[in-house]
């Protein structure tokens, strides 16, 4: 396997992955978190980008976000309205523009309060944040993404996964207070749960973005030991491998990716 297709399928392996677990009671710290999210929530930001891009949509597609848009201003039942906002996050991620997805995707949050709620949220955000093409766009999702994956983290502190997206998100869009948050709660997660493949895998995957090639190799092998069959795993081990000068076990690696 030449570079450039080692590099392509490390391209391809990097999204985070979609929580879907709920909780119905409010941990005592999401009062704290809740706060600070919306000190930081500018909804004129997503009225600009929907002024901005309205007009560009077909008349059939313009006419379902209005239809929905005047459902929700007519509804005075708040399930109803979270699920207007629903069909509103899906068409707009259908449109291709997630940060509306994202935006929609918070007004369920706030309705329904659950994980689940958040952590979908988080990872419509975390999706615009990865596609964003201007900087200001990109930490508004980034921003976004973090403040709804805290909130998913405060009402069910005990699921791996939402801690995870958290700490991948803080990884990838470090504030600038604490550059190292997310590293830091990574680490800490592998830790406490050394044979959560995730975490080994996210671990293993930012080694490599930074050149630590020896410590990616060492997650990347647990993690293989522990799911032999995670491709995401496979498809990063050739990465690492052929970087430390061990080609026959990039090329073996770089086989089993293509399987």
């Amino acid at each position: 396997m030449n570079t450039k297709r080692i590099i392509l399928i490390f391209a391809a392996v990097v999204a985070v992955a979609v929580i879907y677990f709920g909780c119905e009671k409010k941990d005592p710290s999401f009062k704290e978190t809740e706060s600070n999210r919306a000190l930081s929530f500018q909804p004129t930001d997503f009225i600009n980008i929907k002024r901005a891009v309205i007009l560009d949509l077909s008349s059939e597609r313009r006419n379902t976000i209005e239809s929905l848009e005047f459902a929700i201003e007519q509804s005075q039942d708040e399930m109803e309205m979270a699920e207007y906002h629903k069909q509103l996050s899906s068409n707009w991620m259908q449109f291709g523009i997630p940060s509306l997805a994202g935006y929609h995707a918070e007004r369920v949050a706030e309705f329904e309060m659950t994980a689940e709620a958040w952590s979908i949220a988080g990872s419509t955000y975390s999706i615009c944040m990865q596609r964003a093409e201007s900087e200001s766009r990109k930490t508004l999702c980034g921003n976004r993404a973090v403040a709804s994956f805290e909130n998913a983290v405060s009402l069910d502190p005990n699921n791996l996964d939402n801690r995870l997206n958290l700490a991948v998100t803080l990884a990838e869009f470090p504030p600038e207070n604490n550059p190292m948050s997310g590293i830091t709660q990574l680490i800490e997660l592998n830790r406490q749960n050394p044979d959560y493949v995730p975490a080994l895998y996210n671990l293993g995957r930012l080694a490599i973005q930074t050149g630590q090639y020896q410590r990616a190799i060492e997650r990347l092998e647990r993690a293989f030991e522990l799911e032999p069959d995670n491709q995401r795993v496979v498809c990063l081990m050739p990465i690492a491998y052929s970087q430390l000068g061990e080609n026959e076990k990039a090329q073996r690696f770089a086989e089993l990716c293509e399987q």
